[in-house]
């Protein structure tokens, strides 16, 4: 089972967005996720056709992915 971080945060449109970590450390608290969201909040070095993707928190959640292959051609 594949784990991943999942840092969403509102945009200046007001809008949600996703940043996906793979292989995050797992035992996270709600203050060390808020310190590295406002730490990439701060370096304001993302922009969308002028859009800030990265504006304000909304939450951190770790996701698990399961994958079950009914077939592969080989």
């Amino acid at each position: 089972m594949a784990k991943s971080l999942e840092l969403r945060f509102g945009t200046s449109l007001g809008k949600t967005k996703a940043m996906s970590v793979k292989d995050p450390i797992l035992d996270l608290t709600k203050e060390q996720a808020l310190q590295a969201m406002n730490s990439i909040i701060s370096l304001n070095m993302f922009q969308i056709e002028g859009t800030n993707p990265y504006a304000t928190t909304v939450g951190a959640r770790y996701v698990e992915r399961v994958v079950n292959d009914i077939f592969e051609v080989e």
